[in-house]
C-alpha cells in the first residue's frame, strides 16, 4: 500500500475495511492478489485477505517487495487520480466497492439496477 501513500494498518475497522476495499480496487484496475470475496455486512469481503495481511504483519521479518511493471505502475497511478482524496475514506471506499461488486453481480445473474439498489440499502 506504500505505492498508494498508505501504510497496512489493521489496528482499528476502519483501517482493515481501507484495506480490504483497496485491494479489491487494485483488482478492478488490474493488479490482481487472487482474493475471492464475498458479501458481507460492508461490502465485499475476503477473509482470505484479512488472513494474509495478519500473517505478514505478525512476522518478524519483512516483507520483500517486489519493483512493479509498467503496466501495474500505470494502473497505480489511474486508481490514485481516480479515487483522489476518497483513498483516505474507509467509507466512500466501502461505497464505491459495494457498488461496484453488486453491479457485477447484477450483470452476472441478470438483475436490475433496482435490486442493486435494494440491496445496497
Amino acid at each position: 500500500m506504500g505505492r498508494l501513500g498508505l501504510e497496512i494498518d489493521m489496528t482499528t475497522f476502519p483501517e482493515r475495511k481501507k484495506v480490504q476495499k483497496l485491494v479489491y480496487l487494485l483488482k478492478v484496475f488490474g493488479i490482481n492478489f487472487n482474493f475471492d470475496y464475498s458479501w458481507y455486512l460492508h461490502g465485499p469481503y475476503s477473509p482470505g485477505l484479512t488472513k494474509t495481511v495478519f500473517d505478514v504483519l505478525e512476522r518478524d521479518h519483512p516483507v520483500h517487495k517486489k519493483d512493479l511493471s509498467e503496466r501495474e505502475n500505470k494502473a497505480l497511478e489511474k486508481l490514485q487520480r481516480f479515487l483522489g482524496s476518497d483513498i483516505s475514506s474507509s467509507d466512500e471506499l466501502e461505497l464505491l466497492v459495494s457498488l461496484h461488486y453488486l453491479r457485477a453481480r447484477a450483470k452476472d445473474y441478470g438483475e436490475s439496477k433496482e435490486s442493486i439498489i435494494s440491496i445496497l440499502k
